[in-house]
């Protein structure tokens, strides 16, 4: 086709999406997904590698503009760099879809991927990108003082504390490339503040009934609680309706001195004159206000530690951090051992800090627990047998039921059955005619050793 020629077609990634940063103690864990398509919408994402930098700087220094892609990659730190696996065309197939090689450990488009760093002292010494630019304005500020030759002037300035900078802050950004070279930085850039984390609890309590498993631990040291200052009602400050009265105050009587009376406390009305009302002053009411800002108290989250090595990395069982000391996980699996620890979260400056793990504690799920006693068991008698029938318990784990059978009065059940019954039901065939039994239920669980329930209600009657 003829016409005026256009530009070169080029793909450029999505920015990597799902981005966390997360601090527990020392370490600074990234995480991302990787980009299925660019920014077209076309897909395969032309991806090739991924570059997550980290900045360390000084927060409200400069605070009137913010440093573009470039800058931010001249001055940071590369933490580290991911190359993505590569799609392949399927071998013998022209034009077919490209595919994935599954023997290559490179992560795939789509998939997700963590990277940590150490918070050694390098990474603790903030960088001033701005440095420069400020030190020529200055330059020039100055220049122009000289030539404009201005009389010196005595300024007062008010005597005012110089406002806190706040702690230092380590920014991380992570960027994709593609195969042409093209950069295309995350959605946002997150920061976590570089102060000393907070401890760890103690390890955690750990007790278990057969719904759910509940972890308990004691506050860490050092600890933040909450701080709550009670609210002030204006609506229930009323001034007095009349000054307080001084009559009840009487000097005491001598022979020799008579006190005055006491004068009224309106003047008499005279004819034709209305009476004044007194003039009342309201009081003032004295409405408080918070002079410091408490910090949000400590909060918690529970881990259940599978592997140490990639305990940090995995997400806690809480959904939101604990406000409480307490923690009910009803993953309850008889037989299985379950590991538990925990890590304070404090909130400086906006941002979240963790502290490590706890000791951990582990408990192997051993089932216990009896079934509960049948109930409702009825007694029949017929032509040579008695019939027995009562309410089904409703355990996942029932086995079944033993029936147990005696001679009243006084003597000892035995049990009737050899095995647990499945069935609700029971007929005893056994039973001589004329003669009076008493029965009773107990039910029995899969566990090992079976788990027995009390005795049920007992029911009598004789066979004909």
């Amino acid at each position: 086709m003829k016409g005026p020629p256009l530009p070169p077609f080029v793909q450029v990634p999505a920015p990597v999406t799902e981005l966390v940063v997360r601090r527990f103690a020392n370490e600074v864990h990234v995480s991302f997904t990787l980009p299925t398509g660019n920014q077209d919408g076309t897909e395969p994402a032309d991806l090739v590698r991924v570059d997550v930098y980290a900045l360390t700087t000084q927060p409200r220094i400069p605070a009137d503009r913010t440093l573009d892609l470039e800058e931010f990659e001249e001055s940071a730190t590369l933490v580290a760099s991911v190359a993505v696996r590569p799609l392949q065309p399927q071998v013998g197939l022209e034009g077919a879809d490209l595919i994935e090689d599954p023997a290559d450990p490179r992560p795939a488009l789509g998939s997700p991927v963590a990277v940590s760093e150490s918070l050694t002292a390098a990474a603790l010494v903030p960088v001033d990108p701005w440095a420069a630019e400020r030190d020529d304005e200055e330059d020039e500020e100055d220049e122009e003082d000289e030539e404009q030759q201005r009389p010196t002037r005595r300024v007062i300035v008010p005597l005012t504390p110089r406002p806190s900078p706040g702690p230092l802050q380590r920014q991380y950004m992570v960027v994709g490339l593609s195969s042409r070279g093209d950069a295309v930085e995350s959605a946002t850039r997150i920061a976590v503040p570089l102060v000393d984390s907070p401890e760890p609890p103690p390890a955690p309590a750990v007790t278990y009934t057969a719904d759910v498993i509940n972890i308990t631990w004691a506050p860490a040291p050092g600890a933040r609680s909450a701080v709550q200052a009670p609210a002030i009602s204006t609506s229930s400050v009323t001034p007095p309706a009349t000054p307080p009265a001084t009559s009840s105050v009487t000097p005491p009587a001598t022979s020799s001195v008579t006190p005055p009376a006491t004068p009224p406390a309106t003047p008499p009305a005279t004819s034709g004159t209305a009476a004044t009302p007194p003039t009342v002053l309201a009081q003032p009411v004295l409405v408080s206000r918070p002079i410091v800002e408490w910090p949000p108290p400590s909060r918690y989250e529970v881990f259940e530690v599978v592997n140490p090595e990639d305990g940090p990395l995995t997400l806690p069982l809480n959904a939101t951090p604990l406000s409480t000391r307490s923690y009910a996980d009803r993953r309850v699996e008889f037989g299985v051992s379950r590991c538990y620890a925990v890590r304070t979260l404090d909130v400086v400056g906006g941002l979240d800090v963790r502290s490590e793990l706890s000791l951990q504690t582990c408990v192997i799920l051993a089932d216990t627990f009896s079934p509960a006693a049948p109930e409702g068991l009825t007694a029949v008698g017929s032509e040579g047998a008695i019939s027995l029938i009562w309410q089904p318990n409703d355990e996942q784990d029932l086995a079944g039921y033993l029936v147990l059978r005696g001679v009243p009065p006084g003597e000892t059940l035995q049990p009737l059955t050899p095995a647990p019954v499945p069935e609700n039901t029971y007929r005893d065939t056994t039973a001589e005619p004329g003669v009076r039994y008493v029965y009773a239920v107990r039910a029995v669980d899969t566990a090992t050793p079976p788990n027995v329930s009390p005795l049920s209600g007992q029911a009598e009657d004789a066979a004909r």
